[in-house]
């Protein structure tokens, strides 16, 4: 068998070989000119075989280093210098023949026939893209792990001090006749403090620290209401058009969270016309996804959904960094004008609302955000309003809590209500109390969060001295308990922190009168 012979059949081998391959495979002779593409290579590059045969490597396979963004003109090349194997940095972008981007870990290698002379290079290049977009949610997870553990942190002192603002301006209601002017101005704190303390509730939420409450509502309401905010918030040189088409569709959600969605988004768009002026137009309509719609809409299935849209006619968003913008803690604004997270709260939420989010912007062009939800066929539950009246009783409660003031503020509160009330500022201090005398106390509420011995270890301790004693657990977060697992412990009920009169009040006639 002669030299050529020989030659054509050690290739005809290395190419069945290389096209059984798992990955991307280009071959090219010492010349940097393609000898094979297997499929997989043709997949991503997006040239075939036929095409490329004999067509110089620089031409066809188009590698940057995603890091340094250095390209790989000659890969070829650094194999023939280096006469061994060459791996290039972990991640490459393969850019295809299309446009379309792939993250990939590269390896070159020189072809050797069997005495060893260098006949030929062969590129090997993995599509990691799945793995790249796993890694980055694994980080996003990390830091909302972490946020989640700040939160939490402060969420409970935090609603403390909103406790004993709310409290002590509902009793001073009480004392004010409705015709004083302070009336009104308390009536503005009671106000911003209740909308604080949803904010902490949507943040808690967020970052998975507290139940979050779907019901089944008619969506077009609650984005009206989120527009007649925004327009007594945002300047009139801002224009706000609405486009609702939508009449009484409905959606499995929690309407707060939804007036969040709509409000951050606005604001966003405000922030970036604020120098400029310009327009911020909101579009909400029935849409119908069918299968090929739903590919580029991770998470959504077809069927009928509400699309919201929320656009402006400001300088749009880089592409450089668009892929960042629901990242935690990145911002363009300027210090004092943003933390970085009103869009991954934005994100978190229409995710745990089975929706999902795409945003599309160019320089010059304006931003352009569509939220998608899966439309329900259920009927919105229609609240019954109870009466403001708020219910009153005698029985003995024992409330305790480590915050002194907040158990100033709600002996007064609950004493005014009928009721008398026994305090401890300490779990020890209370088991003492109950042990002098259980049959005294008809309730116990507890603070969740306390030095030396939660408010669920204080219950257990109470229940055994007192099995049918009724415990209400009062928090303004814990990572321990929740609505579910109160259940699960034998509590009476579980409420969340800022403590509300007319709530806690109601809970507390409910519980005392079933038992």
């Amino acid at each position: 068998m002669n030299i050529d012979n020989q030659l054509r059949q050690e290739k005809e081998k290395i190419a069945v070989t290389l096209r059984s391959i798992g990955e991307g495979v280009i071959t090219a002779d010492i010349k940097g000119r393609v000898s094979l593409i297997n499929a997989i290579g043709e997949k991503l590059t997006g040239w075939k075989q036929s095409e490329v045969f004999g067509t110089p490597m620089e031409k066809v396979l188009k590698i940057v280093d995603a890091k340094n963004k250095e390209a790989y003109i000659d890969v070829v090349k650094l194999v023939l210098e280096s006469s061994s194997i060459v791996k290039t940095f972990n991640d490459n972008l393969l850019i295809s023949r299309k446009g379309k981007v792939y993250n990939v870990a590269v390896i070159s290698a020189p072809i050797k026939n069997e005495n060893g002379v260098i006949i030929g290079v062969a590129i090997v290049f993995r599509d990691i893209s799945k793995e790249k977009r796993i890694e980055k949610e694994m980080v996003n997870m990390q830091k909302m792990e972490s946020i989640g553990t700040l939160t939490g942190g402060i969420a409970h002192d935090f609603n403390n001090i909103l406790g004993i603002i709310l409290g002590n301006t509902e009793l001073a209601l009480e004392d004010i006749p409705e015709f004083n002017r302070a009336h009104f101005n308390l009536k503005e704190i009671q106000t911003a403090s209740l909308r604080a303390a949803n904010i902490v509730r949507q943040l808690l939420s967020f970052t998975r620290t507290t139940d979050q409450k779907l019901h089944h509502i008619q969506i077009t309401p609650v984005i009206k209401d989120a527009l007649k905010f925004l327009r007594s918030t945002i300047p009139t040189f801002i224009d706000i058009k609405q486009d609702i088409t939508t009449k009484d569709e409905t959606i499995l959600a929690d309407p707060t969270q939804i007036n969040q969605i709509i409000i951050n988004l606005c604001i966003n768009a405000f922030h970036a016309m604020e120098q400029i002026g310009g327009d911020i137009i909101v579009t909400v309509a029935k849409v119908n996804l069918n299968d090929n719609s739903v590919k580029d809409l991770p998470g959504l299935k077809s069927g009928d959904h509400v699309k919201i849209m929320i656009s402006d006619t400001g300088p749009g968003i880089d592409s450089k960094i668009i892929h960042r913008i629901f990242d935690p803690y990145f911002t363009t604004k300027e210090v004092g004008k943003g933390s970085g997270m009103g869009l991954a709260v934005v994100h978190g939420i229409v995710k745990s609302h089975s929706g999902a989010i795409t945003v599309e912007s160019s320089p010059g062009k304006g931003t352009e955000f569509s939220i998608f939800f899966p439309l329900n066929r259920e009927q919105p539950i229609v609240n019954i309003q109870e009466g403001r009246e708020i219910p009153r009783g005698n029985e003995t409660i024992l409330f305790v809590d480590d915050e002194i003031s907040i158990v100033k503020m709600v002996q007064r509160m609950f004493e005014r209500l009928g009721y008398r009330v026994e305090t401890a500022t300490t779990p020890q201090k209370a088991l003492e109390r109950f042990r002098e005398n259980p049959d005294q106390f008809d309730l116990v509420i507890s603070d969740m969060t306390m030095p030396q011995m939660t408010g669920v270890q204080l219950s257990e301790k109470l229940m055994d001295i007192r099995p049918d004693i009724p415990i209400i657990i009062s928090t303004g977060h814990s990572a321990i308990v929740d609505e579910e697992k109160a259940k699960e412990l034998g509590l009476a009920a579980y409420i969340m922190k800022p403590i509300n009169m007319l709530e806690t009040a109601q809970v507390i006639r409910k519980i005392l009168d079933k038992n």
